[in-house]
């Protein structure tokens, strides 16, 4: 899974051009990786109560496998600029100008963690996730939080 910087050309080196991923295949990712946490946090529920363990137990056993999902989750991001949900749609997030994979931080940090942030904000965070999600219909499909990271997402 070699990167291969973004060109307009039909063909590059003998490869075709890379494409943007559709806003509907950026979706479906984002759909995906939510229903995995989703699935993972209703079946641990209904196997720890069926089992009669203590609630607290329940909780934080539902708690630590959705922080193990994440970090999975975290680290596919950063190694390969993939969530499962990405794999899965055949996409991956890389640098805007060069194509290249964005590094850690860049990925992780700033479009990840910061736009969770920006969300998290108290009366005018859904305002912010509302207005993110509608960039995606912009013609190069980038949200605000690809432009904090410096980040497209093309199809592989």
């Amino acid at each position: 899974m070699a990167y291969r910087p973004y060109e307009t050309d039909e063909m590059q080196d003998g490869q075709p051009a890379i494409e943007l991923a559709s806003p509907w295949a950026r979706l479906a990712a984002v759909i995906i990786d939510v229903l995995l946490y989703l699935v993972l946090s209703g079946v641990l529920f209904f196997i720890l109560e069926s089992s009669k363990q203590d609630p607290a137990v329940t909780g934080f056993t539902i708690i630590g496998a959705n922080l193990g999902l994440f970090i999975v989750q975290m680290v596919l991001l950063g190694m390969r600029g993939q969530t499962v949900g990405k794999i899965l749609l055949k996409v991956r997030v890389v640098d805007a100008e060069t194509g290249q994979h964005p590094g850690w931080a860049r990925i992780v940090l700033l479009r990840t963690v910061v736009n969770w942030v920006l969300s998290g904000i108290p009366f005018v965070g859904w305002i912010y996730w509302l207005v993110d999600s509608l960039f995606i219909f912009r013609a190069d499909h980038r949200t605000i939080h690809d432009m904090i990271g410096g980040t497209r997402v093309d199809k592989v």
